[in-house]
């Protein structure tokens, strides 16, 4: 039959037995193949996927490794392309593109491909499922390529090969595949294996722009995926093998694990055999510094009753708050607002040092520690001054009007110095001389804050800051509109490189 012929079939067959050529799919039908190519027994040529016009079934009627090698002795004036074990195993002894000696029937052998069987035509034991299998992704894979309907005229037995003087049976009148042979099965499988599978593939399911705290990693995936792996910057940190495929069962990427920055994120996926894919996808990572803030109390203040305190977390949600007395837990706050009320009466009159302990949601933590003096006692009375004895009284002096001494508006000193490096919360104070209205803060040539009343105080936090050198202004404004100003340089440094990317 001719190639047009072959096409002209391949387009008008019914649906289930026609097989359209896939350049991804038609390659993968063909199962795992040992290469043992015989010499002087078939016949050299060229040709093409669709000059094939027929497929033709045989049984060795013997043993497999005795079979292969008598059909590569060029004694036996006969080969197959294929023969197939009852275990599966397949090995090639003629190149699809030549003729091999297999049909009895020239004109047949030059338009087809011989697959032998182990086994014996007539025998009980019939073939097995791997024989099945097998040999239909051959069948498959060499149907596809071929552009050949799927059906009993162009997948036939050696019983059903013209003889050359008449007959059938090829030029010895061969029987196989015989009656134990099922054709019916046969072909659901060639058909089942032709039509093919959804191509493997895996999607990257994260969510858009920066990334930060624990965000859903995801593996979206089609045509069989056993195993993913979740690599992160070259180096795997999970494996899931159930699907729906999740970064730690669906715990989330914590990206607070990762520096700031780009990170190159990899899914691999895995079907059966060589089948896989791989899909790549940089993220950025922008996470806060974890940090708490406490309003209600401030540093060696004196105290007494009931202190109640306010705190707050910045840079991520916190899951819960402990507040920690002289470094034992005495109360813990999972929910928002984080209010503590402190008796300070349950304890001694001196010297304490409250600590609140903050979790994140993203497992990072932070420590606030304010010391405070607990006074709810007061102080025991001194006893009243000895009188002096009575001295003449002096001879009184002409009474001068004083005159008060101002001194000048001036910035008297600052709590940063010059050149000071800065990496945590710092309090700048500016101690000030003169008569003063207001203190303005300023860095970098932008205003941050003010104060109205001494001490002149401003809390800065660098770690928000970009690294390296800043300026630092205080700007003083007397009562009398007078404006002097006091700068100085400082550095924050950058934030040190942990290198550690695996996750919890």
């Amino acid at each position: 039959m001719g190639l047009w012929k072959v096409q002209l079939l391949a387009a008008t067959a019914v649906t289930v037995f026609a097989v359209v050529p896939d350049a991804d799919t038609a390659p993968g039908l063909r199962p795992p193949v040992t290469w043992l190519k015989g010499e002087g027994n078939f016949t050299k040529a060229h040709r093409s996927p669709r000059s094939l016009e027929s497929i033709v079934i045989h049984v060795t009627e013997g043993a497999f490794w005795g079979s292969v090698q008598w059909l590569k002795n060029p004694r036996a004036h006969a080969s197959s392309h294929f023969i197939v074990s009852r275990s599966g195993k397949i090995v090639q002894l003629v190149h699809v593109s030549d003729i091999a000696w297999h049909a009895g029937n020239w004109r047949v052998n030059v338009g087809s491909v011989g697959i032998e069987h182990e086994g014996f035509t007539y025998g009980p034991g019939g073939f097995t499922d791997a024989q099945y299998e097998n040999s239909a992704r051959i069948t498959a894979w060499l149907a596809r390529r071929a552009l050949m309907p799927i059906d009993r005229e162009h997948v036939i037995g050696h019983a059903e090969v013209p003889a050359p003087r008449g007959g059938r049976g090829g030029s010895s009148h061969h029987t196989d595949p015989g009656p134990h042979w099922n054709w019916q099965r046969y072909l659901k499988l060639v058909r089942r294996y032709a039509l093919g599978r959804a191509k493997l593939s895996v999607v990257t399911q994260l969510r858009p722009g920066l990334l930060s705290g624990i965000v859903p990693w995801r593996a979206r995936t089609t045509g069989g995926v056993r195993r993913v792996e979740f690599v992160i910057d070259g180096r795997v940190v999970w494996t899931d093998r159930r699907a729906p495929f999740a970064f730690v069962g669906g715990g989330g990427l914590n990206t607070t694990r990762l520096d700031n920055g780009a990170h190159v994120l990899e899914l691999r996926a895995y079907g059966d055999g060589t089948r896989h894919d791989v899909t790549r996808r940089t993220i950025l990572v922008d996470n806060r510094a974890f940090r708490v803030t406490i309003s209600g109390a401030r540093e060696w203040t004196r105290v007494r009753g009931t202190v109640r305190l306010r705190v707050h977390a910045w840079g991520a949600e916190a899951s819960s708050v402990v507040l920690r007395l002289n470094g034992r837990p005495v109360a813990t706050d999972r929910r928002t607002p984080y209010v503590f009320a402190w008796n300070t009466r349950r304890v001694r009159d001196r010297k304490h040092v409250l600590e609140l302990l903050a979790r994140s949601v993203d497992g990072r933590t932070a420590t606030r520690r304010i010391p405070l003096v607990v006074r709810n006692r007061p102080l025991p009375k001194r006893p009243a001054p000895r009188p002096l004895p009575k001295r003449p009284a002096p001879r009184p002096q002409p009474r001068l009007k004083p005159t008060p001494a101002i001194p000048p508006l001036a910035i008297v000193d600052q709590s940063i110095e010059e050149g000071q490096s800065v990496e945590s919360f710092v309090l700048w104070r500016v101690f000030v001389a003169g008569r003063v209205r207001r203190v303005e803060f300023l860095i970098d040539n932008v205003a941050r804050g003010k104060d109205l009343a001494a001490p002149y105080t401003f809390g800065w936090d660098p770690s928000t800051e970009t690294p390296g050198p800043h300026t630092l202004e205080a700007r003083v404004q007397g009562k009398s509109g007078k404006i002097v100003a006091g700068t100085i340089t400082v550095t924050v440094p950058a934030p040190p490189e942990t290198g550690d990317t695996a996750a919890p």
